[in-house]
């Protein structure tokens, strides 16, 4: 299996350091608090503005967690990490050429979800976690929610795994995603 993290869209760091004048020297960033949502699925402006640069990075710190999912469920299918929006950040047993197509479909399958949960429960709760069940295989897709980039989602697909099973680890993934991206404010 390979693990795809965020590329940009310039195939080589040459033509990129070429085009941008990039230096090599290493410049902190510091994030400042900003104001507080009440649902906690805005990204912080810092990033956003630096968005290319900062999900490269942010892809590759979150692989070994799809590497830790994949070694704790024996009959491991795919995950992904991507934005709420759309845009992959890492994932794990994908055909390369279906990253993109997922990643967007996982957006739109959490965004549809969501609104059918608000429309038929009481309350203003956001949804945080759908299944999906096909014959054997199943999948957990979940919200994860006030980190520095906002929202993210994580989904988990097994064959023959029990569903609370893949909960359970698809909970673990997820509170290794909140340790590293964690929003300090």
């Amino acid at each position: 299996m390979s693990a795809h993290a965020h590329q940009p869209e310039h195939s080589s760091s040459t033509s990129y350091e070429a085009e941008h004048e990039v230096e090599h020297d290493a410049e902190i960033l510091v994030l400042t608090p900003r104001s507080a949502e009440p649902d906690g699925t805005e990204m912080d402006t810092d990033i956003a503005d630096y968005w290319e640069l900062w999900s490269e990075q942010i892809g590759r710190a979150l692989v070994p967690v799809l590497d830790k999912l994949a070694a704790s469920l024996p009959s491991f299918s795919s995950a992904m990490i991507c934005t709420a929006d759309g845009f992959n950040l890492c994932t794990l047993g994908v055909d390369e050429d279906q990253v993109t197509r997922l990643s967007a479909m996982t957006s739109s399958l959490h965004s549809i979800a969501d609104v059918m949960s608000t429309s038929v429960h009481d309350g203003d709760d956001l949804l945080d976690i759908v299944s999906l069940t096909n014959g054997s295989s199943s999948t957990v897709l979940m919200a994860i929610r006030s980190l520095i980039i906002g929202q993210v989602l994580l989904w988990v697909t097994a064959e023959q795994v029990p569903l609370g099973a893949l909960l359970m680890r698809g909970r673990v993934a997820a509170r290794d995603v909140r340790t590293i991206l964690a929003d300090a404010r």
